[in-house]
């Protein structure tokens, strides 16, 4: 299936697309499951979505074809899902059923029109899916990115979220549903705990709204018009997707909610509806750059910051970075990145880390490993936990025994992968791929993952449980089938680029 533009839709638009899609079926599921939960069952979905991007992307050669293809992509999107779960939404869905939940737990709500459930999970879904796609845009940025422009971007994010923090705390009544009829029962948090919970939603999902529109608004300032279609695209087809995916509720009348798990199917579905967003936006944004945008990119690597400067903004976004994700590493965080930091500052001192975009091989070696080792290392331990929870129990004792051990873990294994690139740099001059193993790094991404999968769903004894395990091996056998796919065809161009040599 040929485009007018001599574009193959099925290899570059369906096949990228069902790929998310399945990934985000089975990650966003996990999501929710036992050991992970907000922004650690983000950071699980996240780096499957970054690295399935950059494996897509990726050209067997250093230099690469497509805008969206660096290392960093994998740390990137994994960080900005991430970020995007520090916050919750159960409040909303009852919206769907006409009733505006009081006190739960004495069955107390108010009628509300069904519209307010629609709204509200497009505002969530707009920054949850959007903030990966902040973060993805700022690894193939059009123009030269330097420190003032890093301060104003961040400030841009930073300060739009504070104002809608400000706003919603001033001016609840413009944004809290139902606000002028339920002004008391609002104020009356102990007799309507849900109302609190609703407050705090409706607040979190504002403020990731405002850092969305922030990053946006700065890319709007730069005109980079890709990054600008990236971000709209993700926001607003997750937005939309996620507004629509609650019809799940009719399941539970079907089927009954003894053997229908109402939550599951809805984080599966929403995890699709994200997929689907990055799998359009792939399309729409990381086609084969044209020559004149193969030429914008040469130019641009001739006026690349000072090595100082490049120093400032590694340091800068590991400290901002910092900030949000110190305690997924439960005490581990304060040497977690200093490591990280002592890196960019050997780095520099090597005479290298002056590449603005990420271009530069070893920066991008270092990207895409730490991205690997952030998501799949916190991916795994609460994995662990979650099984722990399941079949031993006592979570808080299990997760302070698996950091005993793979926190030491993770932090050597951080240091032996700076080592390895400072002390085994790559030829400047070199044509060869900077990753040579890049099939079987994606296969690592995909085994462990699916085995975390498998092994939080359960126990098997219990129906709904079976079917999700059966669900999660039909998605891998989809993703496996794509995957083979793609790495045939590098092969396949990797040959026949070798033959014009």
């Amino acid at each position: 299936m040929i485009d007018e533009d001599g574009c193959n839709l099925t290899h570059d638009l369906l096949m990228p697309t069902l790929l998310f899609a399945a990934l985000g079926g089975m990650t966003w599921a996990v999501r929710g499951c036992s050991g992970f939960g907000a922004v650690a069952g983000c950071i699980f979905a996240g780096v499957m979505w970054g690295a399935a991007w950059w494996y897509l992307a990726h050209d067997p050669q250093q230099e690469q074809s497509r805008r969206y293809a660096s290392g960093w992509i994998v740390l990137a999107v994994t960080l900005g899902i991430g970020l995007s779960g520090n916050r919750g939404w159960m409040q909303w869905p009852s919206f769907f059923e006409g009733q505006l939940l009081t006190n739960a737990g004495k069955g107390q709500f108010v009628p509300i029109p069904k519209i307010y459930g629609f709204l509200w999970l497009f505002i969530a879904g707009v920054p949850w899916a959007g903030l990966g796609a902040c973060a993805l845009a700022w690894c193939g940025s059009a123009r030269e990115t330097r420190v003032w422009h890093w301060a104003l971007r961040i400030g841009c994010g930073v300060g739009a979220a504070e104002l809608a923090r400000y706003l919603i705390k001033t001016h609840p009544e413009h944004f809290l549903p139902l606000y002028a009829s339920l002004e008391h029962q609002y104020h009356d948090r102990r007799a309507n705990p849900n109302l609190q919970r609703l407050v705090g939603d409706c607040t979190s999902a504002l403020v990731h709204m405002g850092y969305y529109l922030g990053f946006l608004g700065f890319e709007l300032l730069r005109r980079d018009w890709k990054n600008i279609v990236l971000i709209l695209t993700v926001g607003l087809v997750n937005g939309a997707g996620w507004a629509l995916c609650q019809n799940w509720k009719w399941a539970n009348a079907l089927w009954g909610s003894g053997t229908f798990n109402f939550w599951r199917c809805w984080e599966s579905s929403g995890g699709i509806s994200i997929g689907v967003a990055y799998g359009l936006a792939y399309f729409l944004v990381n086609r084969r750059m044209s020559e004149r945008e193969q030429d914008v990119r040469a130019a641009q690597r001739t006026s690349e910051p000072p090595k100082i400067e490049w120093l400032a903004i590694y340091l800068g976004l590991t400290y901002f970075v910092g900030q949000f994700f110190r305690p997924q590493l439960d005490g581990w965080g304060t040497a977690y990145f200093t490591a990280v930091a002592i890196f960019g500052v050997a780095y520099t001192l090597a005479n290298r880390g002056n590449d603005d975009h990420g271009q530069d091989p070893d920066s991008q070696r270092w990207g895409l490993y730490l991205g690997l080792l952030t998501g799949l290392g916190l991916s795994l331990r609460n994995g662990l936990k979650g099984w722990f929870n399941i079949y031993r129990g006592n979570e808080n004792y299990w997760s302070g025994v698996l950091w005993k051990y793979l926190g030491p873990t993770y932090l050597v294994l951080l240091i032996l992968f700076g080592l390895w690139i400072l002390l085994m740099p790559t030829p400047r001059n070199s044509r060869r791929d900077v990753f040579p193993h890049v099939y079987a790094l994606i296969w690592l991404v995909l085994i462990v993952q699916n085995a975390i999968a498998q092994l939080i769903t359960g126990p098997h004894s219990q129906w709904p449980e079976t079917a999700f395990a059966i669900y999660y091996a039909l998605l891998f056998a989809i993703t496996a089938v794509i995957v083979i796919h793609f790495h045939a065809n590098k092969s396949r161009e990797a040959a026949q680029a070798s033959s014009y040599r």
